[in-house]
């Protein structure tokens, strides 16, 4: 049964926040400055290259997509007016008066385009094969009705949706797409006024913004006329800029969120990064070997690691899709899954060829089963503890395993950079999307960065991409089995973190980024 997610609003704080106008009538009375932290520094700023989590918050004020997919809510149109869909193909009909950060009027020719650079093999986007099928697709644009349709050669479950959350630039972004790793030029609400890499990001509010959904322009009353999106790397830290009124909208997890029951805050609970384990399949890595991932999976303990990184606050994931989905809701992909056996672990690795040395470790050929463990270096403490418990149960069967924090990690796994296990907290919200994960061409020319070559993952999401939503959830709950009993993934445990508004309220996609149309203070 599903989750609720969304709390309650605790209470909108009353607390007098510097900034905010007085009097009524439309634009009076709106929060004038909104703070809000980023866990981490979003680096470039290209919607359509960088899939980090920072990335895609930053994005979400400067950029927008063709749908909206609010949580709790039925998707409605971001940049479409309206849309029409099938397997095969879905078409929209662009919003009149949308207008580009530069001035210039967004045409379906320009949606085309944006989405012609994203699906360039040179641009090498993360979201190809994810928002976007990776091959077979045919964009068409009419300027003239404001139409662009996407044709896939393949059924796709979720067309809509897929398509429907893709960035889309400009056109003078999409003509110069370095500048993009600097220069944003969207049509989102907001425009960026000032940065300061790995501490700050100015943003203020577009004048001639008059699109929104559910009719937010820029005269919106509450919503803030800038924005400063503040590098905050640490929870404990975030956790006291709010108790001390420093900072507006800031995301806590863990055990620093009890200090903040007693505040007086909007919130609105969110699932916090998944506890995913990936496996480098590649050749010449151990864990290219089936039984040397069986013998890791059956040597860790999933319920007690899932206990400890999520500070005891997380459920055991039974998919790899998100509890924050709408869709194939109650899905167990879980059952292939080996369980916590020592003994069966020691056999595995004992069959694959690897036998304990005099030092306790085990060795093949002459080299020592050593791995490396990459995870981001953003993540929580009891995430680390996780990892580190994860370090001791294998040790105990003969595995040497050596955590290494990535400050960042997504350009370890996509220019095939040294890993042989890495926690990678990917939140998905539809199935399909792993279609395009897990598969594809390797690093540095595709983004099948597990090396996956699951030729039965592969034939099951095909069967999967045949049929048209819930129709199609018992076909890519059994492509997710097929991913975890193969071990080219191991899921933990979800846990939530919690957003907290200092006088302000707001809304989350299925995603869980926060909606900047939504803020009001």
């Amino acid at each position: 049964m599903r989750r609720s997610i969304v709390a309650a609003v605790v209470g909108v704080t009353a607390l007098a926040l510097s900034g905010c106008a007085g009097g009524g009538g439309e634009g009076e009375g709106t929060l004038e400055s909104a703070k809000i932290a980023l866990a981490a520094d979003p680096g470039s700023l290209n919607p359509i290259t960088n899939a980090t989590q920072a990335g895609q918050e930053i994005s979400a004020y400067l950029y927008e997509t063709l749908m909206s997919f609010a949580h709790g809510k039925e998707p409605e149109g971001l940049l479409a007016e309206s849309w029409t869909e099938s397997t095969t193909e879905v078409s929209f009909v662009l919003k009149e008066g949308i207008l580009c950060s530069d001035g210039s009027e967004l045409t379906a020719t320009d949606v085309k385009a944006s989405f012609d650079y994203a699906a360039d093999p040179e641009t090498a986007s993360p979201y190809s094969g994810v928002y976007f099928p990776a091959a077979g697709l045919t964009v068409t644009a009419d300027d003239a009705s404001s139409t662009v349709t996407f044709t896939s050669e393949e059924p796709q479950s979720f067309l809509l949706s897929n398509i429907g959350q893709m960035p889309v630039v400009c056109a003078a972004g999409v003509a110069d797409p370095a500048g993009l790793d600097e220069t944003p030029v969207g049509t989102g609400l907001y425009t960026l006024e000032d940065s300061s890499p790995g501490q700050s990001y100015t943003l203020a509010v577009r004048e001639d913004y008059a699109w929104g959904p559910d009719g937010v322009t820029a005269k919106t009353e509450g919503l803030p006329k800038t924005v400063e999106l503040e590098v905050v790397d640490t929870e404990p830290t975030r956790a006291n800029m709010l108790l001390s009124n420093e900072i507006h909208i800031a995301e806590v997890g863990g055990t620093d969120r009890d200090r903040l029951e007693s505040g007086d805050l909007f919130t609105i609970d969110v699932p916090a990064r998944p506890g995913l384990m990936f496996f480098n399949q590649a050749e010449g890595r151990p864990t290219h070997d089936l039984l040397v991932r069986q013998g890791i999976a059956s040597g860790v303990d999933r319920d007690e690691v899932a206990s400890v990184s999520t500070g005891g606050r997380g459920e055991l994931m039974t998919a790899l899709v998100s509890s924050f989905t709408a869709v194939c809701v109650g899905a167990d992909a879980t059952t292939p899954l080996v369980g916590f056996d020592a003994e069966a672990a020691a056999a595995y690795l004992d069959e694959a060829g690897w036998t304990l040395g005099s030092d306790g470790i085990r060795e093949k050929d002459g080299a020592k089963l050593s791995l490396t463990f990459v995870y981001p270096a953003t993540e929580a403490q009891s995430v680390v503890a996780g990892i580190e418990l994860i370090q001791q149960q294998l040790a105990e069967i003969g595995v040497e395993v050596t955590p290494s924090p990535s400050s960042s990690y997504t350009d370890v796994i996509f220019q095939g950079g040294d890993w042989d296990l890495i926690w990678a907290p990917i939140s998905t919200t539809l199935p399909s999307t792993w279609a395009g994960i897990l598969a594809g061409e390797f690093p540095p020319n595709g983004g099948n960065w597990t090396y996956n070559t699951n030729q039965e993952f592969f034939a099951l999401t095909a069967e999967a991409q045949q049929l048209a939503g819930e129709e199609s959830c018992d076909a890519w709950t059994a492509a997710q089995a097929s991913a975890i009993g193969n071990l080219e993934v191991m899921p933990f445990a979800e846990s939530t973190s919690t957003m907290y508004g200092a006088g302000v309220e707001f809304e989350v996609t299925t995603n869980g980024l926060l909606i900047p149309t939504s803020l009001r203070g």
